[in-house]
């Protein structure tokens, strides 16, 4: 199963079309976009990462992947990646035990530990939030 629904590389879906699919959690969706865009004055742009992850909303920062935003039937996937210096500072911050537990069963690779998060209508996104002040705070 792909992180994302859009899994069609000859098909970018439209704003439409992702808010269709997201349903529930278009809250989240629109927090995360707004945060991302009106706080930190980041730009997104739809990306295709392939059959097993599909398209998603990338955001970056001075050339630097910050946060992708895979949309999928009423959830999102969010995935950040974390060098080591951010991988310590992100277990020792304050995190939903949950987070940490996943941080902690993610392996390490050269860039660092990929996070994948689901986010549905009852998660509490404040933790998104501290991993994305994170990656873009501490090097």
């Amino acid at each position: 199963m792909s992180k994302g629904f859009f899994t069609d590389k000859n098909r970018k879906p439209t704003d439409a079309e992702l808010i269709d699919i997201i349903g529930t959690t278009k809250n989240k969706w629109n927090l995360l976009f707004h945060y991302l865009t009106d706080d930190l004055h980041l730009k997104g742009e739809l990306k295709f990462y392939g059959v097993n992850y599909g398209w998603a909303l990338r955001f970056n920062k001075a050339g630097k992947s910050v946060i992708a935003l895979y949309p999928n039937k009423d959830c999102i996937t969010v995935q950040i990646i974390l060098n080591g210096n951010q991988v310590s500072k992100a277990l020792s911050s304050g995190l939903s035990p949950e987070i940490i537990q996943i941080i902690n069963d993610t392996e390490m690779i050269h860039e660092g530990k990929w996070i994948y998060l689901n986010i549905d209508e009852n998660t509490d996104i404040k933790d998104i939030i501290q991993l994305i002040d994170l990656r873009i705070s501490v090097k």
